[in-house]
């Protein structure tokens, strides 16, 4: 039982509230150097009314990464043409190649620098397990009710690390409550809640998929991935950190160095071979190549590190 606080006690803490929020408004400040400056429209997305009586703080709780820096995009902005040029090159030979399609997104969210090529609806393989696994969270609760003696984390790391297709197919199943195509339904209704509406789940990944499949496209993913970063998702934290446990590190990880760290999920199949990531470089950015109907194993994967690599030599000098 938590025990009952004074009332000077309440008091300091209130107190001890507003101060912290001044010294995060301060820090946030003091970033003009580096970040571009706040317009008065983005402080009043942050600041919180200071004249308010320490009674009217009962509720301020501030912690530093709940702060969000809203830059000022004339400030800080990348050209990504010369990025996009470069890529579209590396794919262009790599389809003499491999056949097949490809789509790359490359977003610096600090920034609202974009680049996308041929975003379409792809084959997610084992991508679509990003979207298992924010459904399962949204629900959490509610599923270790039904499910107590289930090691619910457990199913989500081994379905994320090693990409384990059984600890997806029970995560869905648990979604359903028992029911596999009620389960798939929750991830779909998940993605559409939450505007990533080429995103669908229509079969389980030990199935086979010769009659359906699951369906993402580089945007969904991308936005998905920085909502992620920006703490939209209930337990995004968790996520986050299990993401950074990623064990397949062959594909975009393969082109960035050993001491950035990455969380990122990848997905194959035959004529498949995805990776989308979050890369907390000097500022973090997201990548998503997909591929679709290609041929060949090594030659794809040797590209995908190639993106991977140029995208990072071209970002890190411009942020």
């Amino acid at each position: 039982m938590k025990q009952k606080i004074t009332k000077n006690k309440k008091k300091k803490q209130k107190q001890t509230a507003v101060f912290a929020l001044i010294a995060v408004l301060a820090a946030a400040a003091s970033v003009s150097v580096g970040f571009g400056v706040f317009s008065a429209k983005s402080k009043d997305k942050i600041i919180l009314d200071l004249t308010a009586t320490l009674d009217q703080a009962d509720h301020v709780e501030v912690k530093a990464e709940q702060v969000h820096y809203f830059i000022d995009e004339n400030q800080y902005h990348i050209d990504m043409q010369e990025l996009e040029d470069e890529i579209n090159e590396i794919i262009s030979e790599t389809k003499a190649v491999t056949g097949g399609e490809w789509a790359v997104y490359v977003s610096v969210p600090s920034s609202g620098s974009t680049l996308s090529i041929n975003s379409k609806k792809m084959q997610a393989a084992s991508v679509i397990k990003l979207f298992i696994m924010a459904a399962v969270y949204d629900e959490y609760d509610d599923i270790a009710k039904r499910y107590p003696d289930d090691d619910i984390d457990e199913l989500i790391d081994s379905m994320i690390t090693v990409s384990d297709n059984e600890s997806a197919d029970i995560l869905v199943r648990m979604l359903g409550n028992g029911n596999n195509a009620k389960g798939r339904k929750k991830v779909t209704d998940f993605c559409k809640a939450n505007g990533l509406n080429n995103t669908t789940m229509d079969r389980m990944m030990q199935e086979d998929n010769d009659v359906s499949d699951n369906y993402t496209t580089t945007e969904d993913t991308g936005k998905f991935l920085e909502m992620l970063l920006d703490g939209e998702f209930k337990h995004s934290k968790e996520m986050l950190r299990t993401l950074e446990n990623q064990s397949r590190v062959s594909k975009i990880p393969a082109g960035i160095p050993l001491n950035v760290t990455i969380a990122n999920k990848t997905g194959e199949l035959d004529d498949v071979q995805n990776d989308a990531a979050i890369v907390f470089a000097k500022r973090p950015y997201i990548i998503c190549i997909m591929t679709d109907g290609i041929s060949g194993y090594q030659e794809p994967i040797d590209a995908i590190v190639d993106i991977s690599h140029k995208t990072y030599n071209y970002l890190i000098p411009k942020m």
